[in-house]
């Protein structure tokens, strides 16, 4: 087999699960990452005995052949833990997925309302996420919750963006196919009646970042490199071919390119002109707690007026994330990259710990013992009205260079999970190892939308 030189650009499970196939059979693969650390979003924030993921973050699929390789690269590290997870509705919080007491919380207007939305479906048309949801939920949980919740997280009314946004977001936030809330119906039903749904994650005890490190050294053990501090400048071109990569003043010349930094940036180097995709970016507040902390579930996601829209609890996934005596809190505040929030971090820190006491997460301010801001940019795909269409057009533009290959949620503008990156990534590497041509590889994301809808996306592919 002719060994050749790929270069792939970002260090997260993606990029560093192909990196790591290829590097396995003897090809020489180098990983540049803009940031000092690899993992990306899958990373886990160290301060002495309190670790802190990029919020919950969990190893969990129905892939037999992804579970392997979790498996084989945690080794003894990997633990199993069950899913607890919760939501902030009618000033309490609730098990999520749904449990019968949200109705004993719920405002008796709002019970006769959303009977009322029972009897007189509402049919929008379009392919908004307000019709998606409206149609599926009805108005008055849209109202309540999904309309509120979208503007605070995205920036964005639900009717500015694409339905894709409900079957990635809302559907796969309930995680486990056995409890459907793909409609009011079935919401109501799955509430009412729930099944025994007992959900298992993999895990370590110090965080996922574990994950990342250890493909890394075993990617350096073969001989290739990962390279951190190296901010991708320049693709250099002759015809179909990209034959170097430019990174911090550096010439890398390459076979081959694996893209799973932002699909934007991608196009930018390579000419494609103003690309009207957006990423939404995410600070994180990971505080040092002394004990109690009120909130047992893995993650909360809150939908009324607080500054942040989700938190989550270390300790809640494996006690050995925060010393005994103490409990670690990751708050989440969305902006974009540049704007006031990402430029002055600390500006919404007294609202923060205002509304956690308020809300009654934590009993005072006294029981924070530190506070560390973590920006971190591109942490979500936007979905807007016009993605599919942009998405296309920006694909079939990287189309035309015959070794390039994008991969990952930036990458593909793909809103998934670890297990799908990580998945992706296989199934990529076990085709280039057949010696498929990059741009001919296929993705593997139909059978991601495939999961929630009998129609493709959309979004065209190559």
């Amino acid at each position: 087999m002719k060994q050749s030189h790929y270069t792939v650009v970002g260090a997260g499970v993606a990029g560093l699960t192909v990196a790591h196939q290829l590097a396995e059979q003897g090809h020489r693969v180098t990983v540049l990452e803009r940031d000092t650390f690899v993992g990306g979003l899958a990373r886990t924030w160290h301060y002495d005995a309190f670790h802190f993921d990029v919020g919950p973050h969990r190893f969990h699929t129905d892939n037999p052949r992804v579970e392997r390789f979790i498996r084989d690269i945690l080794g003894p590290h990997v633990i199993e833990i069950r899913r607890s997870s919760g939501v902030r509705m009618f000033d309490r919080f609730h098990e999520w997925p749904l449990r019968p007491s949200v109705f004993r919380a719920m405002p008796i207007r709002l019970m006769v309302a959303g009977v009322r939305d029972l009897v007189r479906r509402e049919r929008l048309p379009g392919e908004s996420f307000e019709a998606d949801v409206l149609n599926k939920y009805g108005r008055t949980l849209y109202e309540i919750f999904f309309r509120p919740y979208t503007k605070k997280f995205l920036g964005y009314d639900p009717a500015e963006l694409h339905r894709d946004w409900a079957r990635a977001g809302v559907n796969r936030a309930v995680i486990d196919k056995r409890a459907s809330a793909d409609s009011l119906v079935s919401l109501i039903r799955t509430t009412l009646l729930p099944k025994p749904v007992d959900t298992t994650f993999l895990y370590t005890a110090d965080g996922v970042g574990r994950f990342s490190d250890t493909l890394t050294e075993r990617i350096r053990g073969r001989g290739s490199s990962v390279l951190t501090g190296r901010r991708v400048t320049g693709l250099d071109a002759a015809g179909e071919r990209i034959t170097a990569v430019i990174a911090e003043g550096e010439r890398i010349e390459t076979d081959g390119v694996i893209w799973t930094g932002p699909i934007t940036e991608a196009a930018s180097l390579l000419g494609a002109g103003q690309v009207d995709l957006e990423f939404l970016s995410t600070v994180f507040y990971n505080l040092e707690l002394s004990l109690p902390l009120n909130v047992n579930y893995q993650w909360t996601y809150f939908g009324g007026d607080e500054v942040f829209s989700r938190i989550t609890a270390p300790t809640a996934f494996a006690p050995t994330m925060a010393p005994p005596d103490a409990a670690g809190l990751t708050v989440e505040v969305t902006c974009r990259e540049g704007d006031e929030r990402w430029q002055n971090p600390s500006g919404p820190v007294d609202a923060i710990v205002r509304d956690l006491v308020r809300t009654r997460v934590i009993d005072s301010e006294r029981q924070i013992r530190q506070l560390h801001v973590e920006p971190v940019r591109n942490t979500y795909p936007i979905y807007k009205l016009n993605y599919p269409a942009e998405l296309a057009r920006t694909l079939r533009h990287l189309g035309r260079y015959r070794n390039l290959l994008l991969a990952g949620r930036c990458g593909r503008f793909w809103y998934n999970n670890m297990d799908h990156s990580i998945g992706q990534g296989l199934t990529m590497a076990e085709q280039v190892l057949r010696g498929r041509q990059l741009a001919d590889v296929d993705e593997g994301e139909r059978a991601y939308w495939e999961d929630d809808a009998p129609a493709a996306s959309g979004v065209e592919s190559r």
